[in-house]
């Protein structure tokens, strides 16, 4: 079976300047690059669907290893609605008239795809169910939409679940289908074009995944064609699976997708670009000669506002933050001054007092201690993020991961027995909060954007918490990223100046957790060992010889 990418560029689109998605416009063509190289590492027969725009760049400049090469994008007849890329997508699997398996450019395997999969009429990644957005959208097409395909119509009148293919890969043996997929596809669009044009600019966004992966599976169902799924998972809105764990690299992972909101993850892209360069360094330099520019070191043409001359930097980051009002950078002390105020009926005059005072007053005035633990806890949790972030104004040094540390800890993780074979040591540039309180907000580095209610803590126990702060150059923030138990007490043992051995580690951490099962403790301690080296929190190496 051949696998295929699909690569246009939009009219009015400039790879060089839009990130297609992505935190900014290098990150795309990484994840292209990084896509097509491993597609490679496993299938020879690699074919490019493309347009003359996207063979100069990915063929031409790039030089990207495709076997075979088609120029079938351009001038295509389709039904003209702005933001509706997906019409070229669909269009691109009737160009097959053989078995094949169409990859996204944001799809990385570290593996070939099981021969069960590529036995399949048809191929998907996996469903989904029930998602808000399809749900909306679903909706709106049954009540309003003056035209509804029969496959579409049965299902939303037999109230069936909700269910979509996810098209991170699609194809099958059965190509022909795809013929029969595309009529209905244009059919559908071109009776309803008014009432697509007339949707909101996000769900626009979102009707793109309605008409390819939802008719896809209303149409597969209708005809009776089995899909074969990679992942067998159905995943729905709850679901909290990773798929870009670029800190599984470079084992321990056979299949990872950058969908949605990872490409606006900052750790994501930069995981990507230390991939691309660990794995591939002469492709992630042609990327980055891309970008030079006016002297501007190529790295930083990764960051959104490098190209007006100033790189982002975390002094600038520190300065603005230490330029704010109290009110902002104490804003979760006075939430909760605020609640209890408001549920004590107590009454304080805000505009004469700072912060510290405020809370010194309305201790005073309590007679819960619980919620006096509370504020001074809270309180404390933003004093200290203030005093760390001036020792980092102070520092005058980035400490964003540097590329030795990464590369040492790729190293080390290469060996399957690298437990047994390592030791650590937290990094210099290492920032820590503790706290009786989850207070921690914009934890966006990872890939599980957090929403925690502040006023909430008035009604918990109070606990153990490690927040650590890391620098998001992407987002120009300092994120507060909360550990879990088996990463607090990691670090509560480890130093800067002396590196400890896993094993030490795993003797100390389940003595512990002593009612943990130890197989788990280990899991759990290699995902924590994992995320932090390569997020330059600890720096990972082999023990050497003494």
């Amino acid at each position: 079976m051949k696998i295929v990418h699909t690569f246009w560029i939009d009219e009015g689109k400039d790879p060089l300047i839009d990130s297609f998605g992505w935190c900014s416009a290098p990150y795309h063509l990484m994840s292209w690059v990084l896509s097509c190289l491993q597609l490679h590492l496993f299938y020879e027969d690699l074919e490019l669907i493309t347009d003359r725009k996207g063979k100069e760049l990915l063929i031409d400049r790039l030089q990207l290893p495709y076997k075979t090469v088609r120029i079938e994008l351009d001038n295509l007849d389709l039904v003209p609605i702005p933001g509706l890329w997906v019409m070229k997508k669909i269009y691109s699997y009737t160009r097959h008239e053989e078995p094949f398996l169409n990859v996204d450019g944001d799809v990385f395997v570290y593996a070939p795809f099981p021969k069960e999969l590529l036995s399949g009429q048809l191929i998907a990644q996996n469903i989904e169910q029930d998602f808000d957005y399809y749900k909306e959208l679903v909706g709106l097409v049954g009540d309003s939409f003056p035209f509804v395909p029969k496959p579409i119509k049965d299902q939303i009148e037999k109230g069936k679940v909700i269910q979509a293919s996810n098209a991170g890969i699609f194809g099958g043996k059965n190509h022909a289908f795809f013929k029969d997929y595309f009529q209905v596809v244009e059919q559908f669009i071109a009776d309803n074009q008014d009432m697509i044009k007339s949707l909101s600019p996000t769900q626009l966004v979102n009707f793109n995944a309605v008409v390819e992966q939802y008719i896809f599976n209303c149409l597969s169902g209708d005809q009776g064609i089995e899909v074969n799924y990679l992942l067998d998972t159905v995943y729905n809105p709850s679901f909290f699976e990773s798929f870009a764990n670029f800190h599984h690299l470079p084992n321990d992972i056979a299949f990872m997708h950058a969908l949605g909101d990872y490409k606006k993850n900052g750790w994501v892209c930069d995981q990507l670009a230390h991939r691309l360069r660990l794995d591939y360094p002469e492709y992630f330099a042609r990327v980055m000669g891309l970008f030079e520019n006016d002297g501007i070191a190529s790295f930083e043409k990764t960051v959104p506002d490098a190209s007006a001359g100033l790189p982002i930097t975390i002094q600038r980051f520190t300065s603005n933050y230490l330029s704010e009002p109290e009110t902002e950078q104490f804003y979760r002390t006075n939430q909760v001054l605020s609640a209890i105020c408001e549920k004590e009926g107590i009454c304080l005059d805000r505009d004469k007092f700072t912060i510290s005072e405020l809370k010194d007053n309305l201790g005073r005035k309590l007679t819960d201690p619980l919620a006096l633990r509370v504020l001074g806890d809270v309180y404390e949790f933003e004093q200290e993020k203030l005093i760390l972030i001036e020792l980092l104004h102070q520092e005058n040094s980035e400490t964003e991961v540097g590329f030795p540390a990464i590369q040492s800890a790729n190293e080390v993780l290469k060996t399957k027995r690298w437990q047994v074979m390592a030791e650590l040591k937290l990094a210099p540039n290492f920032k820590s909060i503790l706290s009786e309180w989850d207070w921690s907000q914009n934890s966006v580095l990872f890939t599980r954007v957090k929403i925690n209610n502040i006023e909430n803590n008035l009604l918990l126990a109070p606990h153990f918490y490690q927040t650590i702060l890391l620098w998001d150059r992407h987002h120009q923030e300092v994120i507060e990223y909360l550990l879990g138990p088996i990463g607090s007490y990691l670090l509560s043992i480890l130093k800067e100046d002396d590196h400890t051995s896993i094993s030490e580690l795993v003797d100390k951490v389940s003595t512990f957790f002593e009612l943990v099962d130890e197989k788990r403790i280990l899991e759990m301690m290699d995902e924590e060992i994992r995320f932090l080296a390569y997020s330059g929190v600890i720096n990972l190496r082999e023990i050497t010889a003494s």
